[in-house]
């Protein structure tokens, strides 16, 4: 999103900077005699010769460039979208080539948890954070996909959006999974409104079955404090910049998707 809004930016002050030019043609002139510019012809008489453009000539060329611009203003709207074009492409690229690079971490989930069948061919990454709203609509279909199908396998990448240090959610979703329970703790925090408190997360814990003096233990370790600067690191490599975010196969979607554009993709994926 941020490097659209970049390109939109670099595009729309190109915009104005042209736009000046057309209504200040007069602008490099002295009244007190022309001016000679300096500029590249292209006869040569030699290897570093320059010819030159008397201030009428280049009058002459900058009148001539205003006209067909006035004329054919369109023409400044196809090259800002060409613009945006190329620099949307080179952005995809480059996300393609950081997928690439760093697929082993994404997939692997080492310490992050995990649900689903380990050896499935199609691998869904999820970085969310427990304060986000739109993450807390997907879990339940995201759970469900996996549930759903054998071939599929999530993992879970806490991504703290709104802090770099871990939340008491994060720190016991992920002692949760010392206990085994993740999933169901996970998706027990996603019901909840906001950043729960502890007493609403020691009463989840509770009715969920877990033993309340390893989890307050576990929250305190290091390990957790570790996970969440590594996905940070690499959400920053991968180009995630919000959440929710996915990556499936070799794609990079940021944002919210609906179940069924999740099913069609993962079957192209699988596909290929």
């Amino acid at each position: 999103m941020q490097g659209s809004r970049g390109a939109v930016f670099v595009a729309v002050l190109m915009a104005l900077i042209v736009a000046l030019a057309i209504v200040w043609p007069g602008h490099g002139e002295r009244a007190d005699g022309p001016i000679v510019t300096e500029v590249p012809t292209v006869k040569s008489d030699g290897p570093g010769s320059a010819g030159t453009f008397s201030s009428l000539q280049t009058n002459d060329i900058r009148n001539t460039v205003r006209e067909y611009l006035l004329e054919n203003p369109e023409v400044i709207v196809e090259a800002l979208e060409i613009l945006q074009s190329r620099q949307q492409q080179a952005q995809r690229q480059q996300a393609s080539t950081a997928l690439a690079a760093n697929m082993e971490r994404l997939v692997t989930s080492g310490h992050d948890p995990a649900v689903g069948n380990p050896d499935a061919s199609v691998t869904i990454v999820e970085f969310f954070d427990y304060q986000c709203p739109y993450c807390k609509r997907m879990a339940q279909d995201i759970a469900r996909i996996a549930e759903e199908d054998p071939d599929v396998r999530v993992v879970y990448k806490e991504f703290l959006v709104f802090g770099a240090e871990p939340t008491l959610a994060t720190r016991a979703a992920l002692a949760s999974a010392k206990q085994g329970r993740y999933q169901e703790f996970h998706l027990a925090m996603m019901e909840l409104r906001g950043a729960p408190s502890e007493t609403t997360i020691m009463r989840t814990a509770s009715r969920l079955g877990l033993d309340l003096d390893r989890l307050r233990q576990d929250m305190q370790s290091r390990e957790i404090d570790e996970i969440v600067q590594a996905n940070l690191g690499l959400a920053r490599e991968v180009g995630v910049r919000g959440t929710p975010a996915f990556v499936i196969g070799d794609r990079l979607i940021p944002g919210a998707m609906d179940p069924e554009s999740m099913r069609t993709l993962i079957a192209e994926v699988r596909g290929n």
